[in-house]
């Protein structure tokens, strides 16, 4: 068992009058896949210990860990220093889905308990990734009309953590008008997506364009999906059949959401002053689609908007736009304002801005 020398000795470069805090090893926490072979999980302190009791999801009840004692864990193991050297910690043989959750130790020193954990995140691998048309975009059996935006979109849906996606074209990677991707987490499960857009030319034809979504549980670390490319033949003594949609009453759109892109630099809910804050907005389930107006306070914004991206389902038209916002530092404190007008009523939803450089 080798323990890195610099945990060994990092109470020789800590003065002896500071307060004693439980350091771990991984720091907070630790992604593994479930079928993961000895992982290990360390606690330290600067003083020896009297004793060292931990907790582990799929445990029925706390028990002591220490190189002079068995784990009564099946498949658990002691890792570690002795008690003596500040060192606790324990080997997992084998990840199953019952060891998703908080590891905690506690340790006492000369009659004082101390407390430190590692979130143990077990990887989930999210459903296969789809690519979704806009609802604008004429694909009938599958064809496209030359020289006509196609606006796509990938999603990946209750990974954990949430999959990284990118775009390629016949195997090439592309770079150019990819939107920012978004994520939205729920109950430890995320769903990520990402717009792409491409005016369709001749030399698409018959290729295919492909979303690639990037996760630790995925065999092989990654899935994708595909759609062809084919392009419409175009007959001049044709007329353009003329579609006739069915009339629905006007129903007013939930409340707009707004939701910062994941690629945002960020810390402690503050935004890097240089760098682009890139937000969308999104309308759901209204008839007909909701307009957006932006507001930077009382300021309406015109520059770094993005086409809108409309889809309908049967339960009336979503719209989506994406906001580039590059921050200055006079932006702190200021209220970023989404609304979202429709015959029924507008109603909006706010974002205060807060730097950091």
């Amino acid at each position: 068992m080798r323990i890195p020398v610099f945990l060994v000795l990092l109470s020789a470069f800590l003065g002896g009058s500071q307060a004693l805090q439980v350091k771990t090893d991984p720091a907070e926490e630790v992604v593994v896949v479930e079928g993961q072979k000895n992982v290990n999980l360390l606690c330290l302190i600067d003083e020896p210990m009297d004793f060292c009791i931990v907790k582990l999801p799929g445990a029925p009840a706390p028990f002591a860990a220490s190189d002079k004692l068995p784990a009564p864990v099946e498949g658990i193991t002691y890792y570690g220093l002795p008690w003596s050297s500040g060192s606790c910690g324990i080997t997992i043989d084998t990840i199953k889905p019952i060891h998703d959750g908080p590891f905690e130790c506690t340790v006492s020193v000369k009659g004082q308990t101390y407390k430190g954990q590692i979130n143990i995140a077990l990887s989930v691998a999210p459903e296969p990734p789809v690519i979704e048309l806009a609802s604008n975009v004429d694909s009938r059996n599958g064809e496209f009309e030359f020289g006509k935006k196609v606006t796509m979109k990938c999603v990946s849906r209750n990974g954990w953590p949430g999959a990284k996606l990118s775009w390629y074209m016949d195997g090439v990677k592309l770079t150019e008008d990819v939107g920012a991707e978004f994520s939205e987490t729920s109950n430890r499960r995320t769903t990520v997506q990402q717009i792409y857009r491409r005016a369709i030319a001749v030399e698409d034809n018959r290729k295919k364009v492909t979303c690639r979504a990037e996760h630790t549980a995925y065999p092989g670390g990654f899935m994708e999906t595909s759609l062809p490319i084919k392009l419409k033949k175009v007959y001049t003594n044709e007329k353009p059949e003329v579609q006739k949609e069915e009339l629905k009453e006007s129903v007013k759109p939930k409340p707009p959401q707004l939701t910062v892109s994941s690629v945002v630099a960020q810390r402690n809910g503050a935004f890097k002053v240089g760098s682009n804050l890139v937000v969308q907005c999104v309308s759901k389930d209204g008839n007909p689609p909701a307009g957006f107006l932006w507001f930077l306070n009382d300021q309406l914004i015109y520059e770094g908007l993005s086409a809108p991206f409309t889809s309908k389902s049967s339960r009336g038209s979503t719209v989506q736009q994406t906001l580039t916002l590059p921050l200055k530092q006079t932006d702190d404190g200021k209220v970023l304002i989404c609304k979202a007008r429709h015959p029924e009523g507008s109603e909006e939803t706010r974002l205060k801005i807060s730097t950091y450089n």
